[in-house]
């Protein structure tokens, strides 16, 4: 029986079909998964925007503008604590400008018609926060400048109500402006937004597609085991006939046939998932060499459905892998692989059918990556590979049961 998985190990590695369908596609979807979700994290991103301040009498007559301004550029936070110098505010991803200082309006206006600002902030007579935007920032079509001028407005908009209650609560209660709680609740949002995290580590934001990717490389795999047992199938290759009437059973044969596939899939399939860690950089909160566990476990359920469909009799080769590659892209469809919408109908299945949803080996594949990153302890890892091998087991008797009703009437 080893001879015999040698032979077909040889045969897999050699076949280029093989090769490409288990190691460079998956590669080649990796690649286009990150050039695309690169391109979005550019659209999201929001990049600071250098304005001038003018500090002219307005601005020296309001003592909020210039916390405020300054929390916007990330000089302090939004207690009013100043950032050491060279130190990163906990904040500096949502930093919205950079200030250029100014000694008044017309001198602002100048910076902004040179180039050496964007717009301009500025104080009016009732002490109101204003921004003022060149033709060029407001026209630019950038979206990311676009999303930081919406960012900045928003912050000012909020700023100026909150004077403008603030003013209102003095005027008709001037008593309650003494109590030092309330004066420090003025414009703070504790208790409204608050940044936590579910998970230990965070998660990359795109890593349910890449986790629905290996899900699909995975039952890729099929096609590898497919191609090997129609090596021992005498109505489909020549090698099928001699390998029909040789002494080796045909139940090893079987066995040396998903030996094989398995290996060459795992091999590829390790591949990806290490290119994907490391050079994709999808983490999977430290837990590497569980997750090679659930390669190695998912590249088996995938052969073992493999063979599956490889042992149908009637149907050609072609036939089989074009059955194969359907089976693989709608199993995938309820991973959530095509976009927001599968997720949804995914999420929607799991929901109200959470026994099918459990049942689709592209979930179960999917599913063990997320358990690794999403969960405190190994536990729901260790459910899923239950269930992974349970359903590879149920796939191997399948395939005893059809191998030993195959006859032939002739050779």
């Amino acid at each position: 029986m080893f001879t015999t998985f040698k032979a077909y190990l040889k045969a897999g590695v050699r076949n280029p079909s093989i090769v490409f369908w288990v190691l460079a596609f998956p590669l080649i979807m990796l690649v286009m998964f990150h050039l695309m979700f690169s391109d979005i994290n550019d659209l999201i991103h929001v990049d600071p925007q250098s304005m001038a301040v003018a500090e002219d009498s307005n601005w020296s007559k309001t003592a909020g503008a210039e916390q405020v301004v300054k929390a916007l550029a990330g000089e302090q936070d939004a207690d009013g604590k100043s950032q050491a110098k060279g130190k990163t505010s906990k904040n500096d991803n949502e930093k919205l400008i950079t200030i250029k200082q100014a000694s008044g309006v017309a001198d602002a206006k100048r910076m902004v018609a040179d180039g050496k600002a964007k717009g301009y902030l500025y104080v009016d007579d009732s002490g109101a926060l204003h921004m003022a935007l060149a033709d060029t920032t407001v026209n630019s079509g950038n979206q990311a400048v676009s999303m930081s001028v919406t960012a900045l407005d928003y912050a000012l908009q909020q700023y100026n109500e909150t004077g403008r209650v603030v003013t209102a609560i003095a005027a008709k209660n001037h008593a309650v402006m003494a109590n030092p709680q309330v004066r420090s609740s003025i414009g703070s949002s504790d208790g409204f937004l608050q940044h936590v995290s579910v998970t230990s580590v965070k998660p990359h934001r795109f890593a349910r597609y890449y986790f629905s990717l290996l899900g699909m490389a995975c039952l890729l795999g099929m096609t590898v085991s497919i191609n090997l047992i129609t090596l021992t199938q005498a109505n489909l290759s020549a090698l099928g006939v001699r390998a029909s009437v040789s002494p080796l059973p045909k139940i090893k044969q079987a066995i040396a046939t998903l030996m094989a596939s398995w290996v060459l899939s795992f091999a590829c399939m390790l591949i990806a998932f290490l290119a994907m860690r490391y050079v994709i950089g999808i983490g999977i909160a430290g837990r590497e060499p569980a997750a090679v566990l659930a390669v190695a476990a998912s590249t088996l359920m995938a052969s073992a459905l493999g063979l599956v469909i490889g042992a149908i009799s009637k149907l050609s080769k072609r036939a089989k892998l074009s059955l194969s590659t359907v089976l693989t892209c709608f199993l995938s469809l309820f991973t959530g692989l095509y976009g927001t919408g599968a997720m949804a109908l995914g999420d929607r299945l799991r929901q109200k059918a959470p026994v099918i949803a459990q049942l689709n080996p592209a979930r179960q594949v999917s599913d063990l990556f997320y358990d690794l990153l999403y969960y405190d302890n190994y536990r729901p890892f260790y459910i899923g590979l239950a269930i992974m091998a349970a359903t590879t087991v149920v796939f191997v008797l399948i395939v005893v049961a059809m191998l030993r009703r195959q006859r032939y009437e002739h050779l």
